[in-house]
């Protein structure tokens, strides 16, 4: 009788989350979502489409660009017209020309995303932008709105600059545990990475290669980054695959332009020639290139981290990463990292890859099963809705004051 009684309890609390769920009106805002594919937005972008399929939260998603779903608000994206003129500065860095313009398109936003925040009257907004987070702080504060909300860190690497906010959504251990040195609380934090949809499609190989212009005995090594120097180092990319000499390998770059792209591209053109390409499509697209491919590097020396990698295991596609703090918690296995800050690492590491198949595979099958395992979707989506839970319970002190 204990027992049934356990069950039927097991089973009213099953109800009344599923009735809190409907009832909680959850906001995800991603400024950049629909004009640039970079980690943020595609992360935002799977939250969305992961919680609206395996939970009961009323969630809406509001993005600056146009994506199936989200509603689009008016802004000035950080690639557009408007900003056009600030990449051509010489007098200020690549990075800074790039954070000025992303800056420009946070406020600008913003001044959109007010109005509905004040129609739609949230009960939770997640966010990954920042200053942004603390811009829509600011909105609770002059429009008397009820809202908390949650911060996905993607990266910040100074708690201080988070810690008034009400909730923070860490996605790797190291930041997590550096919060806590500083002193927020336990009960203000959640340690959930991003999700990741099931990757693992089924495209015809060589048809894809037709698609993009590749031989059926090319050896392709693909890239899906940003197109920059400062961070992503597509320099040193193109420089090692450039260095192996091979005809037949070929180098795809999957991402977006910024503010120093024509420098990579000449130096690209200058180095490989034809055996390089540029594109930029649609997040959707990038499991059927991964399909496509031999090997992915992703050639950051830090990454908070690395969406890619994840997604690469899920396919099925061998992968480069250097043995920053974001790879040793998604990878969590040393053979697919090597020291990609000197020259020549990469190149040895490529030709290496290329004439061991057989371990190559045998790594890659132990990887594909922890990673899925780790971090598939229907899994996250349940620990993001006992986050939004959490936050919901939070008294209405902030971070700050608990201290």
């Amino acid at each position: 009788m204990a027992e049934l009684g356990q069950k039927s309890e097991t089973s009213k609390s099953a109800t009344e989350l599923r009735s809190q769920a409907s009832a909680t009106k959850l906001a995800l805002v991603s400024c950049g979502l629909g004009n640039v594919t970079r980690g943020f937005e595609t992360s935002t972008a799977r939250w969305y489409e992961a919680l609206r399929r395996h939970t009961d939260l009323d969630v809406r998603l509001f993005c600056g660009g146009n994506y199936p779903g989200g509603k689009q608000l008016w802004n000035m994206p950080r690639n557009s017209i408007w900003t056009k003129g600030v990449h051509t500065l010489p007098f200020i860095s690549e990075q800074h020309r790039w954070e000025w313009t992303y800056g420009v398109e946070q406020v600008s936003f913003w001044s959109a995303l007010n109005f509905e925040l004040l129609a739609w009257r949230p009960d939770v907004v997640w966010l990954k932008d920042f200053p942004l987070a603390h811009m829509v702080s600011a909105s609770r504060n002059i429009f008397g709105l009820k809202f908390k909300i949650i911060f996905a860190n993607g990266g910040l690497p100074d708690p201080n600059a988070y810690k008034d906010l009400d909730y923070i959504q860490q996605i790797q251990p190291r930041k997590y545990e550096e919060a806590l040195d500083l002193g927020i609380p336990r009960e203000r934090m959640e340690l959930l990475t991003n999700c990741f949809p099931n990757l693992d499609t089924h495209v015809n190989r060589s048809t894809v290669r037709q698609s993009l212009g590749l031989e059926d005995d090319d050896w392709v090594v693909l890239c899906v980054a940003a197109w920059n120097k400062y961070h992503k180092r597509l320099d040193y990319l193109i420089d090692e695959v450039a260095r192996l000499g091979d005809p037949k390998v070929k180098l795809v770059l999957c991402g977006a332009p910024e503010v120093d792209t024509r420098s990579l591209q000449e130096q690209g053109k200058r180095l490989l020639g034809d055996r390089i390409h540029w594109l930029t499509v649609d997040v959707d697209t990038i499991p059927s290139i991964m399909k496509a491919s031999d090997v992915l590097v992703l050639p950051t020396l830090q990454e908070h981290l690395g969406n890619v990698l994840a997604e690469a295991a899920m396919c099925g596609l061998p992968l480069i990463s250097h043995p920053h703090h974001g790879a040793r918690y998604i990878i969590q296995n040393e053979f697919w990292m090597t020291d990609l800050s000197e020259p020549g690492n990469l190149t040895s590491r490529l030709l290496w890859m290329r004439h061991n198949n057989v371990q190559v595979a045998t790594e890659l099958e132990k990887l594909k099963a922890d990673v899925n395992a780790r971090f598939n979707e229907k899994l996250q989506a349940a620990k993001f809705e006992s986050m939004v839970f959490k936050t919901l319970s939070l008294g209405d002190g902030r971070i700050g004051a608990a201290g």
